[in-house]
């Protein structure tokens, strides 16, 4: 107590420290202003190497993300603050080693970096790192990013980041067997739809038709790929256009018109060719394939499934691959050649394992069935 007492009295000499009427000490208020400003200065640099760390994610990211996907998507709205490191990606591997190396900061730094301020990072960070998540099959985690994004649009109140964010997460939701969640996503995407710009518009509608043919109901589905293709086409946007002629052509095969399908689907591949997306060319050639076995072309479905497998590895898309496998093995098995089909299943097993993904022990018990 005795020093206690020293340091006020010294305090109060100096004139840092007063007495009030009870003769208890207060700040003098010229010390309070300055310690107020100490508290805000360091809460401002604590905000900016936030912002520094967050922008070296996002927009990295989305550099990479244009190696792996060379679709059209949304560029960055803002630059990153000064200070931000840039990698340099010369390739495919380039960009995957990238990822892999910072995934594990991600969540990590979207959970503890919470600060008001850093709420619109949040929103875009889920879309920046889209592309390796779909290229990977990387659904959990995806998940877990995009679960903050939607709460952090919803606070925003920003139609366009709630749209995107939800109908990514209603992607990665369908993907991995969430169809009730999934459908919550969905709604809250539906009432934005007139609040968005056209072409938000278009994909949120490919998304919705996306996320109904995972659910089985491909009239409705058929109904959102129409309804994209149009507004696509009503743009001038080529490159989604293509995709979506390959959606209508895919949802009509499920739905059994598959001569319909095959026509919808061949209207694609020259226009994907032409803006060189090899990615959405081999979903192409695998909706062909699909159509093709159901009329009883095999030896056609088996060309058709091999050439999308072909692209998908161009593409490095492993999980995209075991898709295709699991379609080739069916009809590799229905020419007979069982051999092939059961090391094609055991190979789609391997991809979707390396994965993480569910449908490994599918394709593994599909092995064994064909046995």
């Amino acid at each position: 107590m005795a020093k206690a007492r020293r340091h006020l009295r010294a305090l109060s000499s100096a004139s840092l420290l007063t007495r009030d009427a009870d003769g208890g000490y207060v700040l003098h208020d010229l010390v309070r202003a300055y310690a107020g400003e100490l508290v805000e200065q360091e809460r401002d640099d604590r905000l900016l190497a936030q912002t520094r760390l967050l922008d070296y994610l996002r927009h990295n990211a989305y550099t990479a993300g244009r190696v792996l996907d060379t679709r059209p998507g949304r560029e960055p709205a803002d630059v990153p603050a000064p200070g931000v490191a840039r990698v340099v990606v010369d390739s495919r591997e380039d960009a995957l080693d990238w990822f892999r190396r910072e995934e594990p900061a991600v969540v990590a730094a979207l959970r503890s970096l919470d600060d008001p301020g850093l709420l619109r990072h949040r929103t875009t960070f889920p879309i920046d790192w889209g592309a390796y998540y779909a290229v990977q099959g990387r659904w959990t985690a995806e998940i877990d990013v995009l679960r903050l994004g939607v709460e952090a649009s919803l606070r925003l109140d920003d139609p366009v980041a709630i749209t995107d964010n939800c109908a990514t997460l209603a992607r990665a939701l369908a993907q991995t067997g969430q169809i009730e969640e999934a459908d919550v996503q969905i709604e809250l995407m539906l009432g934005q739809l007139d609040r968005i710009d056209l072409a938000t518009r278009g994909t949120a509608q490919r998304t919705i038709g996306w996320v109904r043919g995972r659910q089985g109901r491909y009239t409705e589905a058929l109904h959102h790929a129409r309804e994209a293709l149009s507004i696509f086409r009503a743009l001038g946007d080529r490159s989604r256009e293509a995709r979506e002629h390959n959606s209508v052509g895919w949802y009509l095969a499920l739905k059994g018109e598959y001569r319909e399908a095959i026509t919808a689907c061949e209207s694609a591949v020259p226009l994907l060719r032409e803006v060189g997306n090899r990615r959405s060319e081999a979903a192409t050639w695998d909706s062909i394939g699909y159509a093709t076995q159901r009329l009883g072309d095999l030896d056609a479905a088996v060309a058709h499934y091999e050439k999308s497998m072909q692209l998908y590895e161009e593409v490095l898309d492993d999980y995209n691959q075991a898709e295709v496998l699991d379609h080739l093995a069916s009809a590799q098995l229905e020419r007979g050649e069982t051999e092939q089909a059961q090391a094609s299943w055991l190979r789609a097993g391997e991809l979707f394992s390396a994965h993480h993904a569910a449908r490994a022990a599918e394709m593994w018990a599909k092995a064994d069935t064909a046995s």
